[in-house]
């Protein structure tokens, strides 16, 4: 006899929601073309990766990320080592490499940055690691790294932890 669900070897199996972060689908902003690029956990690239819609980036990824005028989310099984310019970067994975953003860069819990942010706004959720400089000049539009960020003697003076369990910052536009 066959085994269909419901039938006489019992209920049909049920199956646990993804874990977050692990659908590319879920944890982002409406996308209104609908499409959206892979890199799955199995793929690794290496060189220059433009693209003309969001991207979602699971497996490797060595060199430049483009997609300037779209999302780039680097999901919690990413890796990548290259520089990333987009309208908005979402970090679950690892990033080593700097970002420039035209809207928001958003380090997820458990994502690790290890270079410079640049975007008028910049969330670090707690329990991220980030290891480089911020630049939130709302002033800089182009997708272009910084040269040179600017020392930051505010970060030396502030010595109290924040009081909401997430940063969200703005910068002057």
């Amino acid at each position: 006899m066959a085994n269909h669900p419901g039938g006489p070897t019992g209920p049909a199996p049920t199956t646990a929601p993804p874990a977050r972060g692990s659908d590319p689908r879920a944890n982002q902003a409406p996308n209104p073309s609908g499409k959206r690029a892979l890199v799955g956990a199995a793929t690794a690239l290496r060189g220059q990766v433009s693209a003309r819609e969001d991207l979602w980036i699971d497996g490797q990824v060595e060199g430049e990320v483009q997609a300037l005028e779209h999302q780039v989310t680097i999901g919690p099984g990413g890796r990548v080592r290259a520089e990333v310019k987009a309208r908005s970067v979402v970090i679950e994975g690892e990033l080593h490499g700097n970002v420039v953003a035209s809207q928001t860069v958003t380090l997820r819990t458990g994502g690790r940055v290890t270079g410079d942010i640049r975007a008028p706004r910049v969330a670090l959720e707690e329990g991220c690691q980030f290891q480089g400089h911020v630049d939130m000049d709302g002033s800089q539009t182009t997708a272009e790294p910084a040269t040179a960020p600017p020392e930051s003697p505010v970060a030396a003076e502030s010595a109290e932890p924040p009081a909401a369990p997430a940063l969200v910052g703005e910068g002057s536009g």
